[in-house]
């Protein structure tokens, strides 16, 4: 299973991505600092962080650059800031992806899936399936399965 950290402050938001996620077979651990967020990478392994970067005590800038001395955990930035100058940030301090909101969940998950292709050290194979309660979907070899 793909662990991913989301740091975002909105709860409505955390729920919705957490949500819609773990239907699609991820497993999502939230927090909603800086300060958490740092403790949470000290104390898991994540193959992703899904990180905002307006939050309540610092930025996600903040917390990408204390990351990467920590581990390194490939980010996608998730972000109302639009500007060209946050955007070109984003990507000059490393980060894999950078999205700006609002956005589709199918997107997100299009781009999760993608930065997963393209970073994942982990012998895990990401597949295009949904699991709903105890039914999962594989749409890439067409088949169900029911737990």
């Amino acid at each position: 299973m793909i662990h991913i950290l989301l740091v975002e402050d909105d709860p409505n938001i955390s729920n919705t991505i957490s949500y819609y996620l773990q239907a699609n077979g991820f497993t999502i651990q939230t927090t909603k600092t800086v300060k958490e967020g740092i403790e949470k990478i000290k104390n898991n392994n994540y193959e992703l962080m899904l990180l905002d970067i307006n939050l309540p005590d610092g930025t996600g800038y903040e917390l990408y650059k204390k990351m990467r001395d920590i581990q390194k955990i490939p980010t996608i930035f998730l972000t109302a800031l639009d500007e060209e100058k946050d955007i070109v940030k984003g990507f000059d301090l490393g980060a894999d992806d950078y999205i700006t909101k609002p956005f589709h969940a199918g997107e997100l998950l299009s781009r999760i899936k993608n930065v997963l292709r393209h970073t994942s050290s982990s012998k895990e194979k990401l597949e295009d399936k949904i699991k709903i309660q105890n039914v999962e979907l594989n749409y890439t070899t067409r088949k169900s399965k029911k737990e």
